[in-house]
């Protein structure tokens, strides 16, 4: 599901010369279209974006092309701070999926192939529009590969695309009252996968996502589930600190 960088052309307006005589009012056209009705899910994005903190423990597996499971935590401080660590397994291989940035720095990567370098700016929004709109399970298979997380420099909006969001209550999950949402994620303005997220009805945080990826050689089915989320808690200091 890795998106190829797309270039993006700027149309500049061109601006020309009234004459001396008034022109024409335009002929009156319809009305422009309104634009989409925000939902549930870019309440979620804008929210996690503006958060001070956020925290939670994941849980996910895929099967079908591919077999894989992880656990661990994800969170989030201000200024670009984030720390995602997970372990598991991944095609039948013990694997870390690790990753933390202070803001300046990042670091992270699998056993034996980690990486270092400067924090890009946009390492929060990348996270968080990705992981809203289309999970986790991308970007710990980066990690588990060695790689940064994706669309860190402030380009996953433009890349990730949810089409046709749609929403019904949900099954109880873990006691809660939930909201379901489903929709399309094109990628690159390609359908990739389809999507399921429950939203807890009180709160409007996730408790478990569905998703069906599609591959030309075949679909991955991925489970991921989100416990004990806190927004703006407390984080230890300590939480964010680059180690070699």
């Amino acid at each position: 599901m890795s998106a190829r960088r797309i270039a993006l052309l700027a149309a500049l307006p061109v601006l020309a010369a009234c004459g001396s005589s008034p022109a024409a009012p335009p002929a009156a056209g319809p009305p422009p279209a309104p634009p989409a009705p925000a939902t549930a899910l870019d309440a979620l994005e804008h929210r996690l974006e503006a958060a001070h903190t956020f925290q939670f423990r994941v849980r996910l597996a895929t099967s079908g092309r591919i077999a894989s499971h992880f656990e661990g935590t994800v969170v989030a401080g201000e200024g670009g701070r984030m720390r995602l660590a997970l372990q598991g397994s991944f095609g039948g291989r013990d694997e870390d999926a690790l990753f933390v940035s202070d803001g300046a720095r990042m670091r992270g990567g699998r056993r034996g192939q980690p990486f270092e370098m400067d924090a890009p700016p946009g390492v929060r929004e990348g996270v968080v529009v990705a992981f809203v709109r289309m999970g986790l399970t991308h970007d710990v298979a980066r990690l588990a590969a060695g790689r940064t997380p994706d669309y860190i420099d402030g380009s996953a909006a433009r890349h990730l695309e949810v089409v046709g969001a749609a929403h019904l209550a949900g099954e109880a999950v873990r006691g809660a009252a939930t909201e379901e949402w489903t929709w399309g994620l094109f990628v690159d303005h390609r359908s990739a996968a389809d999507e399921a997220l429950w939203l807890d009805a009180g709160t409007g945080l996730p408790v478990k996502r569905r998703v069906t990826v599609h591959f030309p050689e075949g679909d991955m089915d991925v489970g991921e589930e989100y416990e004990d989320f806190v927004v703006d808690g407390p984080v230890p200091e300590d939480t964010f600190r680059v180690q070699p």
